[in-house]
């Protein structure tokens, strides 16, 4: 049976490698709260136990200025080697277990939004050798087990701490504390945080585009995607509510509406993975594939400055190379990809088949395609494997 180059793996299935799956991962907080305890992890850093304080702590970037005492640990090493090294982990639970065995990490704190660090938290959810001991709104912190585990029974004394902060900045809590129990896979928690929320400002774009983002979580698209324009209705400038719009507008399949929302989402966060794979998705569906082109380049670029693994996404830009037309740029693409021993079988497998057919297809592929979201006749008729 033919595979349709268009037809490879959607984007989704690989968006866990940026994002995770369900819900586009962009940061939805744009609030500026006063207290210290809200926008940085000073505050888990300080809770964890003493005799952890002396041993190597695996961490996100976000971490690094408020180290202090435990930078010790790591000797002479760099401190931006170490950052790029464990910038990268945090997208490849193979990486990351390299690093354990190296330092042997005393824990490990998340700090951040949980769309830059989704595949390490799922697999640091799984392993049995790990144990989540805290949430609060800035992160999750994990300890070797055994350990007293953390449970959402605790919620309230997280709450508590935060009990003479403004009101809005209360809100701000129970708003980072659902958009990690959205993370953690506890959906009910998270709506009764939103809905208290809600309850108290029903017009916050904050809310209603974390509501956006729990509708995506539970697969109600259409929902999220009215609760999106609630927030834009609230504020209509509200960045992270025109992508969580954009967002449910590529997963319905609206493709051509969703485009017109990515181009300006692109052009004003083009160092932003979730965006750039946003825009190539809307792109993609779109038939808009000279903008693919461009996006994913974009998105090879920047992931590659981050020392971040690049091949899946050759594999998507030598697809959309072909969809142009651009043969000899397709096949470059294909055999770097192929270069790395670490492509997925499945990638390998369909570009191993694609380079097999370039041939063919160089000898009838030879029209440009237009930008726009109009279907294409090579796409329907000639992009066949």
């Amino acid at each position: 049976m033919g595979v349709r180059l268009r037809h490879f793996i959607a984007y989704g299935l690989v968006a866990c490698l940026l994002a995770g799956a369900g819900l586009l991962g962009f940061r939805f907080f744009e609030v500026a709260p006063l207290s210290p305890d809200l926008e940085t992890p000073k505050r888990m850093l300080a809770a964890a136990r003493p005799e952890l304080r002396g041993r190597p702590l695996f961490f996100t970037p976000e971490v690094l200025p408020f180290l202090r005492e435990w930078k010790a640990a790591f000797g002479e090493e760099d401190p931006k080697q170490l950052v790029n090294a464990f910038e990268a982990a945090l997208q490849s639970p193979p990486a990351w277990r390299a690093l354990d065995r190296k330092w042997r990490f005393g824990a490990v704190i998340l700090a951040g939004d949980p769309a830059g660090f989704r595949p390490l938290l799922e697999h640091l959810r799984r392993s049995p050798d790990w144990t989540l001991t805290r949430m609060d709104p800035t992160g999750y912190f994990f300890e070797r087990s055994p350990a007293e585990a953390w449970t959402v029974e605790a919620l309230p004394s997280a709450l508590e701490a935060f009990r003479d902060s403004s009101p809005r900045e209360q809100q701000f809590v129970r708003l980072q504390l659902a958009h990690r129990l959205m993370y953690w896979d506890d959906l009910p928690a998270a709506l009764a945080l939103l809905e208290e929320v809600l309850a108290e400002a029903p017009k916050s774009p904050e809310a209603w585009t974390q509501m956006a983002a729990w509708h995506g979580m539970a697969g109600q698209w259409n929902e999220s995607l009215a609760a999106a324009q609630r927030a834009l209705k609230a504020k209509s400038n509200y960045f992270p509510a025109r992508v969580a719009q954009a967002q449910a507008l590529v997963t319905l399949g609206r493709f051509g509406e969703a485009l017109i929302l990515t181009r300006p989402l692109f052009a004003a966060a083009s160092d932003h993975p979730q965006v750039l794979l946003l825009h190539a998705r809307a792109s993609r569906g779109a038939h808009a594939y000279h903008e693919e082109v461009e996006v994913l380049r974009r998105l090879i670029d920047l992931l590659e400055g981050r020392s971040q693994p690049v091949s899946v996404w050759r594999v998507y830009l030598g697809q959309a190379y072909s969809a142009t037309g651009s043969v000899l740029m397709a096949e470059a693409q294909f055999r770097a990809a192929l270069a790395d021993p670490e492509l997925g079988e499945a990638e390998r497998t369909f570009a191993t088949k694609a380079l097999e057919k370039l041939d063919y297809q160089a000898e009838t592929i030879n029209t440009e395609l237009p930008t726009g979201p109009a279907p294409s006749l090579l796409d329907e008729q000639m992009l066949r494997l």
